[in-house]
């Protein structure tokens, strides 16, 4: 905000009037983006650049070729690995663990044994094991624990893997891929009803 507002003051003046949670994925009452979805229509678009000039089926047969070797490609990724987790994200957790040496971790409750309280060199946070949150709000944005859980969870001796999202799972990745991309095969061969044949479809005004 201070790299913005060094730019141009109503930047920030702009964003703070459309409100945090408009904008800011930390702020987002629900997990909207970037998890649950992402931007794969600018992928495709990327990629189908000079398809866009072929007719109605040479096109569709294009995407279905790229689609396909998307397929293969991340199948066969996959089967080459052996973690719990997908290779990007189980080098991020283990990337995360490194530090952790350099925590302080206290219960916040002695009658609560799922709240505690992490301190840092120049900070404090609350993470809540039960509830899956940290104040940092990386545990719950990004459904995969932060350093302050992964202290936690290293000093409770826990599984970290239980508390990162299916979707960052080796086992979700091989379900994303798991299915076979036929081609349209010859158009001389189809099975078409006389309705269908019959129907002109016009381009729009």
């Amino acid at each position: 905000m201070r790299q913005l507002d060094s730019i141009n003051p109503k930047i920030t003046a702009c964003l703070a009037e459309v409100n945090l949670e408009k904008w800011s994925r930390f702020h987002m009452p629900t997990n909207r983006y970037y998890i649950m979805t992402s931007n794969i229509v600018e992928s495709v678009n990327g990629v189908t650049k000079t398809a866009k000039n072929f007719p109605v089926v040479a096109l569709l047969d294009s995407l279905r070729q790229t689609i396909q070797s998307w397929f293969c490609k991340h199948r066969d990724s996959v089967s080459g690995t052996f973690t719990k987790l997908s290779g990007n994200y189980e080098k991020i957790l283990r990337d995360m663990s490194y530090d952790l040496r350099n925590f302080t971790i206290m219960f916040v409750s002695p009658t609560n044994q799922t709240i505690f309280s992490i301190c840092g060199d120049s900070s404090s946070f609350i993470v809540d094991m039960e509830q899956r949150t940290c104040t940092c709000w990386t545990f719950q944005v990004e459904q995969l624990p932060c350093p302050h859980t992964l202290a936690v969870i290293a000093m409770m001796k826990m599984d970290a893997y239980d508390y990162c999202s299916y979707f960052y799972t080796r086992d979700a990745y091989l379900n994303a891929y798991k299915h076979t991309m036929f081609p349209i095969g010859n158009i001389n061969k189809w099975t078409v009803l006389d309705e269908v044949v019959n129907v002109v479809v016009l381009p729009p005004n």
